[in-house]
This record gives structure tokens, C-alpha cells and sequence, in this order.
């Protein structure tokens, strides 16, 4: 089962003083299999004639502390069985990411478990923050159990263990940084030097590490929440890369925030995150975020969101698998607003009305997209995208299903639309409905669903994905999608020199598999030398008709295609039985350069059996699907335009 507290299947733990100060990946026994390996993309230029309001300005920040997949402790995984696990899907907001929620030390008895001061962020979430352009950092919270001077040791050089082990741990478990969250009453002494580390840990961190600093002690050690930054607390900026103020903010507190910042020579965007409650207070929160994002002015600072997972943690049913399109519907309305369209952002109800707060009423709610500019990686051939959320009631390869049963696993979700879901109707029908389906897909657990009832004349436009795309000749687009009969399916391009005009090429047709996945190609050329800035959709009908259109992937490629060359050094390295569930322990030598991901399949009927970017994966299985001894397993690797490598093979062991 996922939820079980198995001690053979790796999980993820927490660190406290000795931990850390003696810490390396020979003996943190689970070290190998929580790595991110994928780097941080870099984000396009903003473009403002392709964002959903072109006039919102685009310095303000957004960091956004939250779970990962639910409130795990023991069983912090990277991937694992079940579908009705968070899953973000909205990470084109975001410039931070925070983990949130404690980890046990490893080894203390679960039932009175030790919480170590730091968590690192869940690999999966850093995988996937990451093919975003988004930094993911771990997290610091005090108090645990423990002595906090255990924490300050001090060479006789001014440097402190801690520190250097907190940068070395980041390193190799690839994350950038920690936010700071120290919520107890603290000595003056420790308080000095707990300033002195945190200044040493930024001084010796490579470039593009991040501290954030949450508004807790001043730099005397006393816990005082001030809500804002001011000169009592910005010393702590000397320290650290940002502040993360409070959430009962004021007219009067976020301008001296402004002020303070300016006054140290600070940008207020880069320097200032004031926070908003949502894990309490959900759409409703009693502060206004529009203190910081007043109609028709500049925004003050940039913003912090604590607790974005509510969206699924108080949705009704939200552990339930056939329940989750709820919990989808509200992730809709709170990054793009009470419309679920970001073009129509903005709330419903007045903050300042007389009525009651409701915490899931999301008339209330702005939605992030109304005040912080979407952002887009795509800035280079090529792009593939599948739809992919990363998690799947069962799994599909070339449109084949290869797999029963739920999953989850946010390591290989792809980069998901950039707005959900931007559609415009013309004629007299309604708008299509647009959603992420987990019924039928291409390449993975999902799909992108198109569905209505379109009658004559009628016709839907959806605009997926913000590119910055210079075409010079050899380039090619690929749409595959399933579905199409009775109506006509078109990919539209817009062009940085007309941002305003799609230009239409027909899909829907061309060469078909037989899982009924038609594959249209057009080739780029004609376009040679414009910059595409946008990617979307267009579905019509020239008769009524009841239609549900599926695009199972978007292809956007340069050249001619190459396959990666075979895994290298693919073995089982140890099986494992607990509770008659196997657990089979891969490994490999991870491509240097070329692949994307990795497959990995029984070699008998070709079933799949996981996905990752990584080097070592665990195939856990019940009683029944489970491999037995003498079975060959298959690893493929699968390049960023999607091309396939032959398989390397190898055999569990009798």
C-alpha cells in the first residue's frame, strides 16, 4: 500500500543537530533515491502583449510555501501508487517553492516521533519546480526537541558545521536554498549567533542559493510577529536574501515595508514577500491582498502564499479517486480566479462586505493570475508536452495502455498550460469545456479533453502556452490527438510581430495509430525568421454535434530526430519482500546530456512499471503483479523531443 509505514521502501526523513553536522550520502541510508537531477530552466522574457493582462506589470514575486503531495511524515515518498495525491499544476506563477511539514529524525519509534529542525523538499516537487523555472527550497523550523546550541557550534575560523552541511546537503539533493521559519523565543547570545551562521551559510553558498527569513525574532531573540518589514527586523536581511512578513498586514505596514527596503538599497519585489493565510482562512482570508495590489497602482511588494494546499485538504471527499475533479475545480479558482479562465480573474463578493467570512467560498478570491504575471520556460526548441500531471488512474505509451491502477509521481509531470484554461467562444454556443482527462492518453496518465456540444458556425479557442520560439527554417510542428470525427481541429501560432492574429494549421488527421491517435505534422519553414510567442487551440463544427477531443501531445522540434544511446550499467541491485509486496531496487549510470526520462518495463509483454530522471528507481508491486525471479526488466531512455533509445535489459535475480 502507499500509505504504509514500510521500513523496506525508501522515504524521506528529517535532520536535527547530529544528523546534520555528521551527514553524507554513504550514510544517510535513503540519500541516493531522494536527488533532484533536473536543472532549473531558465524563463522566457516577459512579453506583455501574450499575458492574460497585458497591463499588470511583471516584477512582483510569488513564493509559495505549501505540502507537497499531502501532510506525509512517514510516508514522504517520491512516487508511489494512489491518484488522489496534490498534484501542483499551476507552478508558471511561482518564483519559490517551500516544503512544508516536519519530518521524524530517522529511527526514533513512530509513534513518538523526533522532528528534526530541517525537511528537505520533496525531489519529485523540486523535479517538477524546477522544468518551471521555479526554485524549490527546503525548510527550517524551530523549535523541535532538542538543545538549540547544539545547532551553533563554532570553529575556531568563525565557520559553523551546520551551515556547511546545510549547503553540501543541498547540493547533492538538488534544491536551492532553505526558507528560515525560527518560532520560539530565543537567548540573545544564540539569537547572535544563530545570525552569524545563517550569514556564514549565504556568504559560502554558490550563486543562486536563497535564504528567505520569515518574520518571527528580532535580532535579540524575542518572538514578534511585526507583520511587515521595519528597522527592528531588517538585520535579518544582512543574512538573508528575503523577508517573508506575516500575514495581518496593514495599508501602513506594507508601505514601511516599501520604505525599509528602499532605504537599504533594496529592491522591495526582490527583498519583501507579504504573506496571505490560505491554510486556515482558504479564499477568504481576513487581510486583503489587494493592500499589496491596489486597483490601477504599481504592486508594493511581492507575495507570499502559505497553505495553497487547502484547495484539496478541506475539498469534500479530497482523499476519494473519483472525487479529485472538485479538488481540480478549486486549484482552478484560486490561480486563476472564480472564472477559471485568468483572462477573468478578479472576485465576486467585496473583501469588506458585512456577511461572514467562508473560507470555500472562492467568490472571494482574486486568484493569483489577477495579480502575478504568468511565466513560461519555452523558450527553445524543442518542446513536448504530453499533458502529463504527473499522476494517473492508469499509465499509456503511444497511446496504449501499458498499465492498470493509480499513480503518482510530480518527477516527470510535464510543463502544463500556461493559463487554465484561457478559451474564447465565437458564434452562439457556449465554450467548450477544457480539463485535464485521466480516462485516455498519448504518453503517460492524461490528456488535454476538449468537450461540448458545438453546433454550426460554432467555435472554441484555447490559448495553451506562452513560447518564445525563433523559427529559422528546419523546425516543425507535431499535434497528436484523438477524437476528431464530426469536427475540425486546428493548432494556431502567434507571432511576437502579431501577437494579436493566430495563425490557423488543421490537425486532427494524418497518420493514425491503432488506439485511434491521429499525428498531423506541419513544418515551420514558411515562418522562418518570426519569434512564435503563443500556442493554443481552435475546435469548430460545421454540423451539431456532441464532442470530446483529446490532444495527447504537442511536439514543437528542430532537426531530424536522434535516439539517446542505450542505459548504461542497468542492474537490480537487491528485492526486497514486506508483506508480500516486492520491492525491486534499479539502477543505472544517469545520461550525461539527451534524455529526458527514463522508462522502465517488463521485457515479456512490455507492461510498464515506472518513470524517472534519475538514476535508481524501486518497482514496488502486490502479490500477484509482481515480478518473479528470472523476469527481465527493460530501461529506456526517452529524449527531450521524445525519440526512444533501444533498451538496455536485466534479470531479477532467482
Amino acid at each position: 500500500m502507499d500509505d504504509d509505514r514500510s521500513a523496506v521502501r525508501p522515504f524521506m526523513h528529517g535532520y536535527d543537530a547530529a544528523a546534520i553536522k555528521s551527514w553524507s550520502p554513504g550514510t544517510d541510508r535513503w540519500a541516493r533515491h531522494f536527488r533532484s537531477r533536473v536543472p532549473l530552466a531558465p524563463r522566457i522574457a516577459p512579453f506583455p502583449a501574450t499575458q492574460a493582462h497585458p497591463d499588470l506589470a511583471t516584477g512582483p514575486q510569488l513564493m509559495n510555501l505549501t505540502y507537497d503531495y499531502d501532510d506525509a511524515f512517514f510516508t514522504a515518498r517520491k512516487y508511489g501508487a494512489g491518484f488522489a495525491r496534490r498534484l501542483l499544476r499551476f507552478w508558471q506563477y511561482s518564483d519559490f517553492y517551500g516544503s512544508w511539514h516536519g519530518l521524524p529524525v530517522d529511527g526514533p519509534p513512530a509513534d513518538d516521533p523526533a522532528h528534526g529542525l530541517v525537511n528537505l523538499p520533496n525531489p519529485a516537487y523540486t523535479d517538477a519546480a524546477h522544468r518551471n523555472g521555479v526554485r524549490s527550497l527546503g525548510c527550517w523550523f524551530w523549535p523541535r526537541s532538542g538543545n538549540f546550541e547544539e545547532y551553533l557550534e563554532q570553529r575556531a575560523d568563525g565557520s559553523f558545521p551546520v551551515a556547511d552541511k546545510l549547503i553540501e546537503m543541498a547540493a547533492y539533493f538538488g534544491f536551492d536554498g532553505y526558507f528560515i521559519n525560527h518560532e520560539a523565543e530565543t537567548p540573545p547570545g544564540q539569537a547572535a549567533r544563530l545570525y552569524d551562521l545563517l550569514r556564514s551559510l549565504r556568504e559560502r553558498a554558490p550563486e543562486g542559493f536563497h535564504l528567505q527569513w520569515y518574520d518571527t525574532i528580532t535580532p535579540d531573540g524575542h518572538l514578534d510577529y511585526v507583520n511587515h518589514l521595519n528597522a527592528a527586523n531588517a538585520p535579518w536581511l544582512d543574512a538573508a536574501d528575503s523577508f517573508f512578513a506575516n500575514y495581518w498586514m496593514t495599508p501602513e505596514g506594507v508601505e514601511t515595508s516599501v520604505a525599509t527596503a528602499l532605504k537599504l538599497g533594496r529592491d522591495p519585489y526582490a527583498t519583501v514577500f507579504h504573506g496571505t493565510e490560505n491554510e486556515q482562512f482558504g479564499f477568504d482570508p481576513d487581510y486583503d491582498p489587494r493592500l499589496l495590489f491596489p486597483p490601477g497602482e504599481p504592486a508594493r511588494t511581492s507575495w507570499a502564499l502559505f497553505g495553497s494546499h487547502f484547495v484539496k485538504e478541506l475539498a469534500p471527499h479530497h482523499d476519494d479517486p473519483d472525487a479529485q475533479g472538485e479538488v481540480f475545480r478549486r486549484e482552478r479558482r484560486y490561480w486563476s480566479g472564480p472564472h477559471e479562465d485568468p483572462t477573468r480573474s478578479g472576485r465576486l463578493l467585496p473583501h469588506d462586505r458585512e456577511t461572514p467570512r467562508d473560507r470555500d467560498d472562492h467568490r472571494a478570491w482574486d486568484g493569483v493570475a489577477h495579480h502575478i504575471t504568468e511565466r513560461s520556460v519555452i523558450g527553445s526548441f524543442p518542446f513536448v508536452t504530453r499533458f502529463n500531471t504527473g499522476h494517473g488512474r492508469s499509465f499509456f505509451l503511444g497511446g496504449r495502455r501499458v498499465a492498470d491502477g493509480d499513480w503518482h509521481n510530480a518527477s516527470v509531470q510535464d510543463v502544463l498550460p500556461t493559463w487554465q484554461f484561457w478559451t474564447r467562444a465565437e458564434g452562439a454556443g457556449a465554450a467548450l469545456s477544457v480539463g485535464f482527462d485521466h480516462e485516455l492518453a498519448y504518453d503517460g496518465g492524461s490528456s488535454l479533453l476538449l468537450s461540448g456540444e458545438p453546433g454550426p458556425g460554432d467555435a472554441t479557442t484555447v490559448r495553451l502556452y506562452k513560447t518564445a520560439l525563433d523559427v529559422t527554417g528546419p523546425e516543425r510542428l507535431a499535434l497528436t490527438a484523438h477524437g476528431t470525427d464530426g469536427v475540425r481541429l486546428e493548432v494556431g501560432l502567434l507571432f511576437q510581430d502579431a501577437p494579436s492574429d493566430f495563425t490557423w494549421l488543421a490537425a486532427g488527421s494524418g497518420s493514425s495509430s491503432e488506439a485511434g491517435w491521429h499525428t498531423t505534422t506541419h513544418g515551420l519553414a514558411p515562418f522562418r525568421g518570426r519569434t512564435i510567442a503563443a500556442v493554443g487551440l481552435r475546435v469548430s463544427a460545421a454540423h451539431p454535434t456532441r464532442c470530446e477531443v483529446r490532444v495527447g501531445e504537442l511536439a514543437l522540434l528542430d532537426g531530424e530526430l536522434e535516439s539517446p544511446a542505450p542505459p548504461q550499467d542497468f542492474t537490480v541491485d537487491e528485492v526486497r519482500t514486506e508483506r508480500e509486496t516486492t520491492h525491486v531496487f534499479l539502477s543505472w549510470r544517469l545520461a550525461e546530456h539527451g534524455v529526458h526520462h527514463y522508462d522502465v518495463l517488463r521485457d515479456d509483454d512490455g507492461s510498464w512499471l515506472g518513470r524517472i530522471y534519475d538514476d535508481v528507481y524501486v518497482v514496488s508491486l502486490p502479490p500477484g503483479a509482481a515480478p518473479g525471479p528470472g523476469t527481465r526488466l527493460r530501461l529506456v531512455a526517452v529524449a527531450p523531443d521524445g525519440t526512444r533509445s533501444a533498451p538496455a535489459t536485466t534479470e531479477i535475480p532467482h
